[in-house]
């Protein structure tokens, strides 16, 4: 057999190969769409493939498909599946296209309805008037921890923090050549232009700066003007882009690793792989702090993370910030903050979310996968 022909047979394989797997999907959608139709009383928007089913999946991986492979191309598998009767709406931060623009998309798929927010409250405040049934907002940077005016913000309007989703932030200059010396106008929104001051001062001092409404209107005009370049996050540029990287991770602070937060009015339902947020503070005496981790280590539930922030107006008085492993209604867990609420001067669960990178698969978690 030539070469020619063998080639066109692997092809036709290839094409059949494809047509069971589409096939597949549109099946998976149908059970997904059953599942998201089941979750009454809890925020439905959890993903089907949540941190525990990836996990799974990268192990049971094999050669010659990596296990790096395995996570985006099932979370973007899993996205497109969540197929809503009603589309949610969804407020995010910045421009359409921008890092918080991806972040929602990413975690709700092409289904949902994005809509832009102006601030954090505002967005918060969309979801409380039921204008919106989530909020995406920045919750951590990796730089500075967690942003207290948020976490704190979710608590005061007594919503939920429903699901977690890290992403590095990356700004690219891009144009139709890929070649940064034929840049004579550079195409920046306002926060970007900001996050960039420092290179655009080093490298195109004289080159003109316009700043516009979204990284895709920057591409557009990018697209349109030999000489025209665009300063966009990364992920703006599909591959089907007409535009190419000229220069990479341009932002003054470099890549940037932030925690997006989900938001909601209902509780996210029990994942089997689950972390709690919560704020409390403690009374003026000795010991007071010991004595409320005291509680989790009596009922053996492990934090994740703790940190503390001065409360605005009140002299020195601090607030606790808390995520512990386990799901607010874990037997533990509940008896842990039972004993906490009895000597707090304030407690406040601010959320239970799924994991987005669990560290080990949980044996519910791996039966619930072998009879999906």
């Amino acid at each position: 057999m030539d070469e020619r022909k063998r080639l066109d047979e692997l092809r036709a394989q290839l094409a059949e190969i494809d047509h069971q797997m589409l096939r597949q999907l549109e099946r998976r959608a149908r059970v997904a769409q059953d599942i998201i139709k089941l979750r009454s009383g809890t925020a439905r928007f959890a993903p089907i493939a949540d941190g525990q089913h990836l996990l799974a999946l990268e192990r049971a991986a094999e050669p010659p498909l990596p296990a790096s492979a395995v996570r985006p191309t099932f979370a973007a598998i899993d996205a497109a599946c969540r197929v809503f009767d009603v589309a949610p709406r969804v407020v995010f931060l910045g421009s359409e296209g921008g890092f918080g623009w991806m972040a929602a998309r990413e975690q709700f798929g092409p289904s949902a309805e994005l809509v832009r927010g102006e601030t954090v409250l505002g967005a918060l405040d969309e979801v409380v008037r039921e204008r919106a049934e989530f909020a995406v907002v920045p919750y951590e940077s990796l730089e500075d921890g967690p942003i207290f005016p948020t976490i704190q913000g979710i608590a005061a309007a007594d919503l939920k923090l429903v699901g977690e989703h890290e992403f590095s932030q990356v700004l690219v200059l891009a144009n139709v050549t890929g070649n940064p010396s034929d840049v004579e106008k550079i195409l920046v929104t306002p926060q970007d232009h900001g996050a960039t001051v420092r290179y655009l001062e080093s490298n195109h001092p004289r080159t003109a700066v316009v700043d516009v409404r979204s990284p895709f209107v920057a591409i557009e005009a990018a697209t349109e003007n030999h000489g025209s370049a665009a300063i966009v996050p990364r992920g703006a540029l599909g591959p089907d882009t007409p535009v190419r990287v000229a220069r990479e991770n341009i932002g003054d602070q470099g890549e940037v690793r932030m925690r997006y937060g989900v938001v909601s009015r209902l509780p996210a339902p029990r994942s089997g792989s689950d972390a709690t947020a919560l704020l409390f503070g403690v009374h003026d005496k000795p010991g007071a702090l010991h004595e409320i981790l005291q509680h989790f280590k009596e009922r053996s539930c492990n934090l994740r993370r703790i940190q503390s922030r001065p409360v605005p107006g009140e002299g020195w008085e601090y607030v606790f910030y808390v995520e512990v492993f386990g799901h607010v209604t874990d037997r533990n867990l509940v008896a842990a903050l039972e004993g906490i609420k009895r000597e707090a001067k304030m407690l406040k669960i601010v959320g239970s979310f799924p994991l987005e990178r669990p560290t080990h698969v949980t044996p519910e978690a791996e039966a619930r996968r072998r009879t999906s």
